[in-house]
């Protein structure tokens, strides 16, 4: 079952993606979509049960009409321009996505929302959300009832790990926030209403830098595979 990674360069840490998916599940195989043509994208994404979007580097404010505050980010516009046209090919094939913190932002921005530029300038908030001298802050969420994410997690508040600058500020329509910090920080989302779409999940923090027995962690990287198993058997052919 081949599962694709949105990016996977420029940092180790992106080797965490791989080693906490195949814990959850070992018979996969990663597919790094940042090593292919732009044009090819679109046939490897067929070969592939589930897409996770990546961390990484900030969303470009044009694309939310914030031009403006291009000084406050730290950009990549060819990484966004090749994401967004990921997002589009995996909806239109109703593949399961699992987005991680950057993936959480762009998927939003993609679809029509919006996002903080930079929470310590824009939010007068006592929370810390960004790693502090590269080690990952703390800070507790609050899981929406009767959310996808409550049912994964079984919780519905946690301390959860966080190392971002930007967050989701509004969501267009198609999507519902699940979780929430404790100054009103939108820290997860779903799709409001999951009927006739494939499984998405977008968190903020990074369940696969958390010990894997938390319950935002495994439990996550499970439940995805397992939307992504019922997708090959549903969708795609035997090999």
């Amino acid at each position: 079952m081949n599962i694709a990674l949105s990016f996977s360069e420029g940092s180790e840490s992106y080797t965490n993606y791989t080693r906490w998916l195949i814990e959850a599940h070992p018979d996969i195989n990663i597919i790094h979509l940042d090593k292919y043509a732009i044009d090819d994208i679109e046939h490897i994404l067929k070969t592939c049960s589930g897409i996770v979007f990546t961390g990484g580097s900030d969303i470009n404010p044009s694309f939310y009409g914030q031009s403006d505050r291009l000084k406050d980010c730290i950009v990549d516009d060819i990484r966004d321009t090749r994401e967004m046209k990921m997002f589009e090919i995996c909806t239109s094939f109703h593949i399961p996505i699992l987005a991680i913190c950057r993936g959480e932002q762009i998927i939003n921005v993609f679809s029509g929302g919006t996002l903080i530029v930079d929470i310590p300038s824009d939010i007068q908030s006592v929370i810390e959300h960004r790693s502090v001298q590269g080690i990952d802050s703390f800070h507790e969420i609050l899981i929406q009832p009767g959310s996808l994410l409550r049912k994964i997690v079984k919780t519905d508040s946690i301390q959860v790990n966080s190392s971002h600058h930007q967050a989701v500020q509004h969501l267009p329509p198609m999507f519902t926030a699940s979780a929430y910090s404790h100054d009103d920080i939108i820290e997860a989302f779903e799709w409001a209403d999951p009927n006739g779409n494939s499984f998405l999940l977008a968190v903020q923090w990074h369940p696969e830098r958390l010990d894997y027995s938390h319950p935002c962690s495994l439990s996550i990287a499970k439940h995805f595979l397992m939307e992504a198993e019922s997708y090959s058997m549903l969708f795609l052919p035997l090999p």
